[in-house]
């Protein structure tokens, strides 16, 4: 609690999330997944990851993905709209790592926007990566 008498989370905001993010980067993944374990709220970060430039950030965004997709794969469906906004990004590889974040997780709710987004999508490459979304949701 604050002194206001306000609740509030230390676990916000863009310092956190840049702290957050440079400690994946740096390698701390089974740290960041046990803090996901017991944040689940905090789980819209992971779209951000997936943003980034920085690779480890994203290949750590899979791995939290694969792991918390064996342990609690409901807490991952949270992240789903987030993640098929990332399908209308401008930037190619933001798109592929949504779809295959998607692919990891599964979720059927997701089907709608990837078949509209492989109708849309002008990258074979991409449009390979949708295909093979859709078809693990079949």
């Amino acid at each position: 609690m604050s002194n206001n008498g306000k609740g509030f989370s230390n676990w916000e905001g863009e310092a956190f999330e840049q702290l957050l993010f440079d400690y994946l980067n740096n390698g701390y993944l089974e740290s960041i997944i046990t803090f996901f374990e017991h944040e689940p709220q905090q789980l819209l970060l992971i779209p951000k990851m997936l943003s980034d430039e920085r690779l480890r950030l994203k290949v750590g965004a899979f791995a939290i993905i694969e792991e918390l997709k064996q342990k609690n794969e409901d807490l991952l469906k949270t992240i789903v709209p987030s993640l098929i906004e990332l399908l209308k990004s401008p930037d190619k590889n933001i798109r592929g790592d949504a779809v295959y974040a998607l692919e990891i997780i599964a979720d059927y709710s997701a089907k709608a926007a990837l078949i509209e987004a492989l109708n849309q999508e002008k990258d074979p490459q991409i449009r390979e990566f949708i295909e093979d979304a859709l078809k693990k949701l079949q």
